[in-house]
């Protein structure tokens, strides 16, 4: 399907809709952050250093649920609205998150993160699926949202670790589960009669609880669409980088000596610098095709943190700040550059790819690709580490980011369906 040109002129909506969309963005974006430095290292805390493959397990955990549900989730906030879903979700993971403390047990954390993961994940789909429904996923608005998802990923990282640092594991945990609470609020906040515009919103009854097999056809049907199909491969190779961030690295750092507190504020200023990007997404698809400067910056974020065992853990100290690991603080940071782009563009290609009354299952798909890939490789990760060490686990899963894109590009390049100048 051919999309628009990328310098289209969006048109305009009702701040009263676009803010509070943002705002359950900054939230419901982050809690995958915040999660990815605290859990590592409450699985560390609970099964020890010599499980490695144990805590990819406990890790990969939260991706389950989600793997299996993301694309139901997105067709019943297709049937019924967005808001509904996120509203019921994001009460479950209220409740999930604040339960991680009084269960320092494998089973019970296995299946809490499955929960949350849960619902994070769908209230995440559907702060995409209001851009899509209600904005019409132009890459405006989808640069905003990424823009307030960055935002939200500097101060939710950053205070989730300062929290565990200063007053342990329990109130890190009660932290993320108020940061999921005003996510749930932001969600409230969005207008209901936006919601009832929707030409497939209708009064919800019991039987739409059940998955339909038909949505998950309708739904991998559409990777029969070029610019669909380049959106979940692209998104494969994006969290090889993502997996190694969220598993591996913030035990890589502590190992280093770094604390949780100056993790989440590394991690959280790459996210202030993915923000600054994020605003000129629209700007640089003037001057490069969208679908490559998609593919170059997920390059960029996969070896900048696949070369951390590389790097030292020399630090300076500054007043009023603390230590700043400057090799490693600007290696993230170069990471949060790229991600700023690519995050946009990803949202930006698929939604303008399908139809109005799809949005949700588009970014349901994505975000089934997003999670399952994020499973894959705290595994991979945990099982390589286990034998041959946590550095080289680094290598090989950076490895199979960029050799994935590498063939991704190619395909690119012979494809006839990308030759149009107006193809994202």
């Amino acid at each position: 399907m051919t999309q628009p040109s990328p310098d289209t002129a969006p048109e305009r909506y009702p701040w009263r809709l676009q803010l509070p969309i943002y705002a359950s963005g900054f939230f419901n974006g982050n809690v995958y952050f915040l999660t990815g430095i605290l859990m590592p290292l409450w699985a560390l805390s609970v099964v020890g250093e010599d499980q490695a493959f144990l805590i990819g397990v406990i890790v990969a955990s939260r991706q389950f649920l989600p793997v299996l549900l993301a694309i139901h989730g997105g067709a019943l906030m297709d049937r019924l609205g967005a808001r509904r879903i996120m509203l019921v979700f994001g009460a479950l993971g209220v409740i999930s998150s604040a339960a991680f403390p009084f269960f320092p047990f494998v089973a019970a954390i296995i299946a809490l993160q499955a929960l949350s993961g849960l619902a994070e994940s769908l209230c995440w789909v559907g702060s995409q699926t209001l851009v899509g429904t209600a904005l019409k996923g132009h890459a405006t608005y989808t640069g905003r949202l990424s823009f307030a998802l960055r935002l939200g990923g500097f101060l939710g990282p950053w205070l989730s670790g300062l929290a565990w640092h200063q007053f342990g594991p329990a109130i890190g945990f009660f932290t993320i589960a108020g940061w999921v609470a005003l996510g749930w609020i932001a969600g409230w906040l969005v207008p209901v009669w936006e919601e009832r515009r929707s030409p497939l919103a209708g009064s919800f009854r019991l039987g739409e609880i059940m998955p339909r097999w038909s949505d998950y056809v309708a739904t991998f049907r559409m990777i029969g669409i070029p610019a669909v199909a380049l959106v979940v491969a692209v998104t494969f190779m994006r969290q090889t980088g993502s997996g190694m961030q969220l598993s591996f690295y913030p035990i890589w750092l502590k190992q280093l000596g770094v604390t949780a507190a100056d993790i989440g504020f590394m991690v959280g200023c790459s996210h202030i610098l993915s923000a600054s990007t994020s605003l000129s997404v629209g700007t640089a698809t003037r001057w490069i095709a969208g679908r490559w400067l998609l593919v170059l910056t997920i390059a960029i974020s996969i070896v900048t943190i696949a070369i951390t065992p590389l790097l030292g853990a020399d630090f300076i100290e500054l007043p009023g700040v603390g230590r700043i690991y400057f090799i490693l603080f600007g290696v993230i940071c170069l990471r949060g550059l790229a991600q700023g782009f690519n995050m946009p563009l990803m949202m930006s290609i698929g939604m303008q790819a399908v139809a109005s009354h799809e949005q949700g299952k588009i970014v349901a798909l994505r975000i089934t690709v997003n999670r399952l890939t994020s499973a894959i490789i705290p595994l991979i990760m945990g099982a390589i580490a286990q034998v041959f060490g946590i550095e080289i686990s680094f290598y090989v899963i950076g490895a199979i980011g960029v050799i994935g894109l590498t063939i991704v590009s190619i395909w690119m390049v012979r494809s006839p369906a990308f030759r149009d100048k107006n193809q994202a």
